[in-house]
């Protein structure tokens, strides 16, 4: 059973949470760094919603839980009608989206994510299923067995349509991270600073060192850019700099915002796992109604 992690320790809590956030980092960050066309096309969390949302609708159908993606499908759902136009033509372009037209009308041209897309969403959502987990909002073993389970992931991303909308409307107390997530490759600047800040607080630290040149070049985005997002951070008080010494301090307000945002998302993950184990339960008890018993 999907479980609440416990608040009654929050010593407990707290260490559970640093460690799913530097696990959440580390390999979200390898899944981005040196991907600079991948970092492209995907830069604002936008693009990364509408992608994901067609992957969602496409296993819905998979399941007959609702329609096939389409643009103008997508569109209603989103808004942002010229701009998603470009997205959706830029992924076909790189083989991440393929159209597939409608024999019984010609006029409506259904979006095939292909397995480059799928696999992409798959390494990147699976981290978080597995920070979940060290959270302990998951029961553990979910991740790797829908590593290697197609149908148990396929049934998960056909549930999980609720994590892109309540992703879309994100809580008041995560502002500052909705405000960095909202930048151009701004979450990659913001897993950056977070790896960073834990690393030294590990330390007993509070500055840590942060290469803005390194990170444009990995990312693929200009330096200018990333020095912009810092100053913007700075003039918010998320952060402060010492630009002689090259060394940034997060701001109390950040790194608890950046907590919220994460243990909020989270929960939305475990709560799409826990569908997906409950939906396989009662479907596996309805075809063998005397053997019902745990999914493991």
């Amino acid at each position: 059973m999907d479980r609440q992690a416990p608040n009654d320790d929050v010593p407990a809590v707290s260490a559970s949470y640093e460690e799913a956030i530097r696990f959440c980092v580390d390999g979200i960050l390898r899944l981005h760094w040196g991907e600079k066309l991948i970092n492209k096309i995907f830069g604002r969390a936008t693009q990364s919603h509408a992608a994901g949302l067609a992957i969602v609708m496409h296993y819905e159908a998979l399941e007959g839980r609702g329609c096939r993606p389409t643009l103008s499908r997508i569109q209603a759902a989103m808004g942002k009608a010229r701009t998603l136009a470009a997205f959706f033509a830029l992924l076909r372009l790189a083989g991440l989206i393929r159209v597939e037209v409608d024999p019984a009308d010609r006029r409506i041209r259904y979006l095939v994510p292909t397995p480059l897309l799928i696999e992409g969403l798959k390494g990147w959502m699976l981290q978080h299923v597995r920070c979940g987990e060290i959270m302990g909002l998951i029961e553990p073993g979910f991740a790797e067995r829908a590593r290697g389970d197609e149908a148990l992931f396929a049934a998960f991303v056909a549930r999980a349509r609720p994590v892109i909308e309540r992703t879309r409307t994100p809580p008041d107390a995560a502002a500052a991270w909705t405000w960095i997530d909202s930048l151009d490759c701004g979450d990659r600047i913001g897993l950056l600073l977070l790896r960073g800040h834990y690393a030294a607080a590990q330390a007993g630290e509070e500055w840590f060192a942060f290469d803005s040149r390194d990170a444009a070049e990995n990312l693929g985005i200009s330096h200018s850019h990333v020095r912009n997002v810092l100053n913007r951070a700075e003039a918010k008080g998320l952060l402060r700099q010492d630009r002689r010494g090259h060394g940034i301090a997060l701001s109390p307000r950040f790194v608890g915002e950046a907590r919220a945002w994460f243990t909020a998302f989270w929960g939305w993950v475990a709560a799409t796992a826990q569908a997906t184990r409950a939906d396989a339960a009662a479907s596996a008890a309805s075809r063998n109604p005397g053997r019902a018993g745990p999914l493991h």
